[in-house]
């Protein structure tokens, strides 16, 4: 007989799925628990309400991206493709990990003006990851303009971000690289 995966997983999931593609305030509970084929009290006895809920789901989107940003940069051989690494690792987790139609944290930021504390802990974590990260490779790459290219970079991924929304996800991503590269190209002329 075969094992049924934990509630809690299937909560997970199915809010996953449901919060990621659809949105998180135009996703009523029902959905949720429909589609994980969960009970009310298993949703609040695992997570406290739909807000828990959601912060579980960014949270483990949260570590997923950065397995995948991490392995994209140790596949880095010099400081310019460590930089660029965000866009081989957008294109990895969308194709084996947790497709998205576009940001989940920017979903999650835009739909949410007043967020819970561990939301937007959360969201905020994010964030520093991103720039903090870009900041730290664009300073290997050129140190004379490393805010200024980090900041190109951050806007041209999040741009590809929002894009997927309009074209398909892989000319998203492989404009956004484009610019990021045409970026990186102005800043180190010497």
């Amino acid at each position: 007989m075969a094992t049924r995966t934990p509630v809690h997983d299937r909560l997970l999931d199915a809010a996953d799925e449901l919060f990621f593609q659809v949105g998180a305030v135009a996703t009523p509970v029902d959905a949720i628990l429909g589609k994980a084929g969960a009970s009310p009290a298993s949703l609040y006895a695992h997570f406290g309400n739909k807000d828990g809920l959601l912060a579980a789901a960014l949270e483990r989107r949260l570590t997923e991206w950065t397995e995948v940003w991490d392995a994209a940069i140790e596949r880095s051989a010099t400081p310019q493709e460590r930089l660029l690494a965000i866009f081989a690792a957008l294109r990895t987790y969308q194709a084996e990990r947790m497709t998205e139609r576009w940001c989940s944290f920017s979903g999650t930021a835009a739909t949410l003006p007043t967020p819970t504390k561990a939301i937007a802990d959360i969201l905020r974590r994010e964030t520093t990851l991103l720039q903090e990260r870009c900041l730290c490779f664009a300073t290997e790459v050129t140190a004379e303009h490393a805010e200024e290219l980090a900041r190109g970079i951050v806007i041209s991924y999040t741009g590809a971000l929002a894009m997927m929304l309009r074209v398909p996800w892989q000319q998203a991503i492989d404009d956004g690289e484009a610019t990021a590269r045409l970026l990186v190209g102005a800043l180190t002329q010497n």
